[in-house]
């Protein structure tokens, strides 16, 4: 019973959509003989041929910062009415739509108008297009576009872009093939997600110029930063904190001066490995490459501070020590003294640090220091004091400023 009703329910469908290949040869002779390609498909060749141009993205293959190019893989939707493929369908049993190869009929000449490679006829000859009854024809080539994109890599890795690609009528005027709509505009249907771009919305705008009808699709896209952050940002400013570690080794330790020369040549290799990632263009240049000439500075100049540390280190001692030396090395042992006496005074009970005795000794140090001789080692000791709370202060402020402006 169940086979039965199968049975008759195919021979109706059959009967009543089925068609033989013969109707459709018949249609197809009907409709290509004296089917001229090179005439616009509009029965008053005073208006012109107006397109519907929609884009389907489907992956955003490559950004390149260097040539500020942008390189997507997708299709067009070109939808128009051709009045020389229309017929009934009742008469030609039951067929509504047919499928031509492009080369067959009339297609507009859309190129890609901001592209890099030379102009080439989109599709080819295995490509069909989509034939409604009523004489609507829809193409849709595939295509990987290169398009120019303008860079702005100020605020890298945070950097935000808009890309236009633009589509435009190229050997037609506004007056014979416009481009009016975009009723799709960006279709994201389909797209797979970029693993370092990641768009934010999309909008379409057509319009025309002196050179044509054109219709642009843009792409407001937002870089993903934790592969930046995590192998670029992060090592520069561990590199960065330890170039100032420096001032902490005592130059009797003998290992400032390597300690400082291995610093600064591991942060130069790790520079020039990176130098490949980071964009490069001369119109914006990244506050991240501010940031880190700024902190080579820092390096120069801590390495030369640490030479002039040993060498007045191990001077004489009968060479006299400068007046600005000598107040150097009192205001750092006053501020020493002035951090150390609250910890003594201001303790209470089990909180106390350091006995009445041992306060009373500090104290009296302290306040006979200004009477003792101010030794060299007692101005290398200042310079590192004084040179590690300068470097820290400038390293934080500009690591701040840093994450302030680019990440906000």
């Amino acid at each position: 019973m169940i086979v039965t009703v199968i049975c008759l329910s195919i021979a109706v469908l059959g009967l009543a959509f089925g068609q033989t290949p013969e109707q459709v040869q018949s249609l197809f002779r009907n409709l290509l003989s004296g089917y001229d390609r090179k005439v616009r498909p509009i029965a008053d060749q005073s208006f012109p041929v107006v397109l519907d141009v929609s884009f389907n993205l489907r992956s955003i293959i490559r950004v390149d910062e260097v040539n500020e190019k942008l390189e997507t893989s997708g299709y067009l939707s070109v939808l128009w009415e051709d009045a020389m493929l229309t017929w009934d369908p009742e008469t030609n049993g039951g067929i509504e739509r047919i499928f031509l190869p492009q080369s067959t009929i009339w297609i507009p000449d859309l190129v890609l108008g901001n592209g890099f490679k030379k102009f080439e006829e989109f599709g080819g000859s295995f490509y069909f297009v989509d034939i409604l009854s009523s004489g609507y024809v829809l193409w849709q080539p595939f295509e990987v576009f290169e398009s120019h994109c303008a860079i702005d890599t100020t605020y890298f890795p945070y950097d935000k872009e808009v890309c236009g690609i633009e589509f435009r009528i190229w050997s037609s005027t506004v007056h014979t093939v416009d481009i009016r709509i975009s009723s799709e505009g960006v279709d994201l249907y389909g797209y797979k997600e970029s693993g370092v771009w990641k768009i934010t919305h999309t909008e379409a705008k057509v319009g025309e110029d002196t050179e044509g009808s054109k219709v642009t699709f843009y792409l407001h896209m937002e870089r993903k930063p934790l592969y930046y952050v995590l192998n670029i940002i992060v090592p520069i400013l561990f590199l960065g904190f330890l170039t100032i570690l420096v001032f902490v080794l005592p130059v009797d330790s003998g290992e400032k001066m390597s300690y400082a020369m291995t610093v600064f040549l591991s942060f130069a290799v790790f520079l020039t490995i990176i130098n490949t990632q980071l964009p490069v263009s001369s119109d914006s240049t990244s506050v991240l490459s501010f940031y880190i000439l700024l902190q080579m500075s820092m390096g120069v100049l801590i390495l030369v501070i640490t030479a002039l540390q040993i060498r007045l280190h191990h001077r004489d001692a009968a060479v006299p020590i400068s007046t600005a030396f000598v107040i150097l090395v009192k205001f750092k042992k006053c501020m020493t003294c002035s951090k150390s006496f609250p910890l003594s005074k201001n303790a209470v009970g089990s909180l106390t640090t350091l006995d009445d005795q041992a306060s009373n000794n500090l104290e009296t140090s302290c306040k006979k220091w200004p009477e003792k001789k101010v030794e060299w080692k007692d101005v290398t000791a200042a310079l590192d004091f004084f040179a590690f709370h300068f470097f820290l202060i400038v390293y934080v402020i500009l690591t701040f400023i840093l994450f302030l402006l680019i990440a906000y």
